[in-house]
């Protein structure tokens, strides 16, 4: 379950981020590993905040881990929506970022968390085997975010 408002009980874990990258109106979307939590399935970089980490460094930090990219803060933007989210008996708090980049870079991916990488239009990657939950975060960021005309070509 996934919420912009407040989930009845709701008691946060710790807190994960996740990063749009842009290229050319695509998004990087990164396959989950066999044997993974959420094996097989699709989504941006992400990951949990460590203890004491902010969700800028912790963004920062992920994206390198999972992509070789290397990102700083001065071109990424938070996006003003957070989510409540709940997984069987664990709930945290979802925060999205995004970079918007003039050209697609190597991509290096952590074959220990991800088997492959691919740049999807934001209609398609909400059709492809998307981690649990991941399509409102997409839908919702490229609708509100003035990006309509993705989903309408």
């Amino acid at each position: 379950m996934i919420s912009i408002n407040p989930i009845k009980g709701f008691s946060k874990k710790f807190d994960v981020v996740s990063l749009f990258i842009i290229n050319d109106g695509k998004i990087l979307m990164l396959k989950r590993q066999a044997g993974k939590p959420q094996e097989k399935k699709w989504g941006p970089p992400a990951g949990k905040v460590g203890n004491g980490e902010s969700l800028e460094d912790a963004i920062c930090r992920e994206t390198f881990e999972e992509t070789g990219i290397n990102v700083t803060m001065d071109k990424i933007t938070k996006y003003e929506r957070c989510y409540y989210v709940r997984h069987g008996d664990t709930d945290f708090m979802f925060y999205i970022f995004a970079i918007e980049i003039d050209s697609k870079p190597e991509v290096a991916l952590n074959i220990a968390e991800h088997s492959e990488y691919s740049w999807f239009p934001p209609k398609e990657a909400l059709e492809i085997n998307l981690v649990q939950d991941q399509e409102i975060p997409i839908s919702d960021f490229f609708k509100i975010n003035q990006r309509k005309e993705v989903f309408s070509s």
